[in-house]
């Protein structure tokens, strides 16, 4: 009866042991391999949650700051040339020469005087501007204003227009890419450098190396968003096709913009809104206005673009543009 009761309480051998933990080991793995995509897919998800109202404000402040613009200036940094680049402030005065030099208030003759008014130039910064202290992904805004038709012969403070916490918050720490025209994201392999453990993404038309193919009437801006607590999310990818690999999490809004104004004016290539311009540079007193209605004065383009047709995130984006109703 002893030696019944001593069998029974009998353990597992050390043989047994080592296989049980061996079909444990496989079948963790197995069940790791079943959550990673899951996990993957969580991460996207919040990302999306997250950062839809960000990457929507943002998408809402560049439509509503562009659609009703007067004209509009598209340049990338690298089309600025050394003189805008290093004074942006005559490019603002290009503009002002272009559209409102010499422009009056009316034509009733000796109660004329010049307009006044602004001009705005807007940044999309994928770069940071260390001596002033402003972060990558920043949206910026320069106003620029002018009356007595005088020139604009200096720069004017550069405002962040993003609210810091977009960057500063210990939730918040996403990186923000700006590209002209609309892409969608695709799958792209892991680059030198990158994560071997995550999913990389690239916009199409960057990683494809096509055109952008933008025109005044299909205006539009990617806007890329990604998390990483390093705030480097991605990686910039060189060689014979270069582009920008983000890690997933990640993901895009696209700005449609369409400008009201601009497109509703006929032609392949429509000038500014024809006003009164003043003719006669001998009147002291008074203004003497233009009578010849018909011919109309040089007004300027109203939708200049000077850009890379490629995707390059090296550059930032400026807009220089004005409003009809703030000429006074």
């Amino acid at each position: 009866m002893e030696k019944q009761n001593k069998s029974t309480l009998k353990g597992f051998t050390l043989v047994e042991l080592l296989v049980v933990m061996a079909i444990f080991s496989i079948l963790m793995t197995a069940a790791l391999a079943l959550t990673t995509p899951v996990s993957n897919m969580y991460k996207n998800t919040a990302l999306s949650e997250k950062t839809y109202s960000l990457s929507h404000n943002i998408q809402e402040y560049i439509q509503g700051t562009l659609e009703y613009a007067d004209n509009l200036y598209i340049y990338t940094s690298d089309e600025l040339g050394t003189e805008y680049s290093t004074d942006l402030y005559k490019l603002a005065e290009e503009y002002r020469k272009s559209h409102y030099d010499g422009l009056v208030t009316s034509d009733d003759g000796s109660n004329s005087r010049f307009v006044r008014g602004k001009i705005y130039i807007m940044r999309l910064m994928n770069n940071a501007d260390a001596a002033k202290g402003i972060p990558a992904g920043q949206i910026t805004l320069r106003e620029y204003r002018f009356e007595n038709n005088q020139e604009i012969t200096s720069d004017v403070t550069e405002t962040p227009m993003l609210n810091s916490t977009y960057f500063d918050a210990g939730d918040s720490n996403y990186s923000f890419s700006y590209a002209l025209g609309a892409s969608k994201l695709v799958g792209a392999p892991v680059p030198a450098g990158g994560d071997s453990d995550s999913y990389y993404k690239a916009l199409k038309t960057d990683k494809n190396n096509t055109d952008i193919g933008i025109t005044r009437k299909n205006l539009s801006i990617s806007i890329v968003l990604d998390k990483d607590p390093s705030r480097q999310g991605y990686v910039d990818v060189s060689g014979a096709n270069s582009y920008r690999a983000f890690k997933s999490p990640v993901a895009v809004q696209i700005a449609n913009l369409p400008l009201t104004n601009i497109n509703s004016r006929t032609g392949v290539n429509p000038t500014g809104v024809p006003r009164v311009r003043y003719n006669d540079p001998t009147a002291k007193d008074t203004l003497r206005l233009q009578k010849d209605n018909t011919t109309p004065p040089e007004c300027g383009e109203a939708f200049r673009a000077k850009f890379n047709t490629k995707v390059d995130f090296t550059n930032d984006i400026y807009f220089v543009f004005s409003y009809a109703d703030e000429l006074k």
